[in-house]
């Protein structure tokens, strides 16, 4: 059987272990391949643009030709309109018309769009019918008028799962009503952003029916409507919540309405907000706050989230006098905490694999125990690393330094982390010779490292401690940036099982070029650009090349 007369299904079965951008080419073979590899199936979110605006922010609009509609033989899931307050009727009419032949051709699931506010309201009743059938919903607008919309607009959307609004007013016109109310039973994520600039501070969006909504995302403003809140969500499970600063709102009555809440992420948190999420939200796995006041002692309360396994503490004053126990707790971060009492808080977490501590200080945070720990995460100020980190780690495995002051704590600390297998470290300023002296004495195991010197002069290493990183065993993994090598140079021999490389700006002083330690067998597996103040090289395998981002960026969207 020739190759351009098998069936669809095995086309699809074999393109499908290719990347979107590796299929591409084979759409030019012939019509059975073009048709396989732009098929639903290998690529769902394929998009056609009625509007030729390549990003949503781009002011042209330049419509696409009709008869490419008429001629296409694809199955688009994805359509995006746009157009703006200064757009002619006709062009506004000549998107309508091409999207309604769109919806007669294909089984459209998402529809984005980016149009004034005012136009949204003839847009949405001219599709209603399209609106039934549409899983996921993009709109991006604006308002610019001063006159208030008075007219409403219901949108019945039977299918919707996916909502995402985001919205901009810059006049001076009061909704107090919403001009448009979703009723989506079966939506179960929803992210709604809107910002006001002396205008009213109200979303001209409502969500009516949202039975199923299990995931919600809010931008909050001190007078808006409170609707939402007010009514019982048992199937909520996440929210976040921005910009929620010096709210007064009843906190015990809103988080009562959300009994299943499982991940709560949001800003500005005191004690009363916390004391409302401890009465209310038992199941709490995930708690993710900043810009945090617990000074009123609350912390000190026992048997508060018995469930919690992944806590964040961001920008905050805390007040405690017992060590707080989070027997399930599994991910933890603390970031610039600032303790008012004398005594250190105490974290009891015999559960925790991974921290994240940045800003440390001796007497604010003691997390223990540590022998569970499978990934350490440490920020070094001044203060060096606070001595209670001098003690065994078994199970570590990962760890990655920022160091700001090269003190020689990490170099004590060596011996502790003996088993890691991956290492990063990111230095201001420093001569890293010890620590990589110690990392060869005591780490055996690693087989991923990355360097990379942050401040103004990098990081330096002597070339015969450079030359020990190549002569690890089990180094698979290993990444430089901004490194000066000194000292005489003689030729190196990258190992068969180094696999991954990537140096970026790495000087090494006494030779021309620095790709030249390197033997010359080695030259099909590097290759270095020359710049002003040094020269750059990576192995020729490495997969993070600029046209891979690419592709791995338009891949996900």
């Amino acid at each position: 059987m020739a190759w351009d007369s098998l069936p669809l299904e095995i086309y699809q079965h074999i393109f499908r272990n290719l990347s979107f951008f590796e299929r591409k080419p084979l759409s030019l073979v012939c019509r059975r391949w073009n048709q396989a590899v732009f098929s639903r199936l290998l690529s769902p979110r394929l998009c056609i643009f009625l509007s030729e605006a390549m990003w949503l922010m781009d002011d042209r609009i330049c419509l696409v030709d009709a008869e490419v509609i008429e001629a296409s033989e694809r199955d688009y899931p994805v359509v995006y309109v746009k157009w703006r307050s200064d757009s002619s009727a006709e062009k506004v009419a000549s998107i309508n018309r091409m999207l309604t032949e769109l919806d007669k051709k294909c089984f459209l699931e998402e529809l984005i769009v980016t149009a004034p506010l005012e136009a949204l309201y003839d847009f949405f009743q001219a599709h209603q019918q399209l609106l039934t059938k549409i899983k996921r919903l993009q709109v991006y607008t604006a308002k610019e008028d001063t006159e208030p919309i008075a007219d409403r607009c219901t949108l019945k959307m039977d299918q919707l799962e996916v909502l995402h609004w985001d919205e901009l007013t810059s006049g001076h016109a009061r909704n107090d009503d919403p001009i448009f109310v979703i009723n989506a039973p079966k939506l179960h994520s929803a992210v709604v952003e809107y910002n006001y600039y002396n205008s009213w501070p109200n979303s001209c969006m409502e969500l009516s029916q949202y039975a199923s909504l299990k995931k919600f995302h809010v931008h909050l403003y001190p007078e808006m409507r409170t609707g939402f809140f007010e009514k019982r969500s048992d199937a909520l499970e996440e929210i976040t919540l921005e910009n929620n600063e010096k709210l007064s709102w009843d906190w015990d009555r809103i988080f009562s309405n959300m009994p299943n809440l499982k991940s709560i992420n949001m800003t500005s948190v005191d004690n009363d907000i916390l004391c409302a999420i401890i009465r209310h939200c038992p199941q709490l796995r995930t708690f993710i706050c900043r810009n945090v006041d617990l000074t009123g002692q609350i912390l000190s309360v026992a048997g508060i989230f018995p469930q919690l396994q992944h806590f964040e503490l961001k920008f905050a004053q805390i007040h405690s006098t017992r060590p707080l126990y989070l027997p399930n707790l599994k991910y933890f971060q603390l970031l610039h905490i600032e303790n008012y009492n004398e005594q250190p808080f105490i974290l009891d977490t015999p559960m925790l694999h991974t921290l994240r501590l940045c800003a440390l200080k001796e007497s604010d945070v003691i997390v223990a125990p540590k022998t569970s720990l499978k990934y350490l995460w440490l920020e070094i100020g001044n203060t060096g690393i606070p001595e209670h980190y001098f003690q065994p780690f078994p199970c570590l495995r990962k760890l990655d330094i920022f160091d700001y002051s090269w003190r020689s704590d990490l170099v004590r600390l060596m011996p502790y982390v003996a088993k890691i297998t991956e290492f990063n470290l990111s230095v201001d300023l420093g001569q890293g010779d010890p620590v990589l002296i110690a990392i060869s004495k005591y780490c055996n195991n690693l087989s991923a490292m990355n360097l990379c010197g942050i401040g103004n002069l990098g990081l330096e290493l002597s070339f015969p401690v450079f030359a020990q990183i190549f002569s690890k065993l089990n180094l698979k993994s290993l990444s430089v940036t901004r490194l000066t090598v000194t000292g005489n140079s003689f030729r190196l021999h990258i190992l068969p099982g180094l696999k991954n490389l990537e140096f970026i700006e790495v000087k090494i002083m006494d030779v021309a070029f620095g790709a030249d330690v390197f033997s010359s067998d080695e030259s099909d597996r590097l290759v270095y650009d020359e710049h002003n103040d040094g020269y750059s090289y990576w192995s020729t395998d490495h997969y993070y090349t600029e046209e891979n981002i690419i592709a791995r960026v338009w891949e996900t969207l």
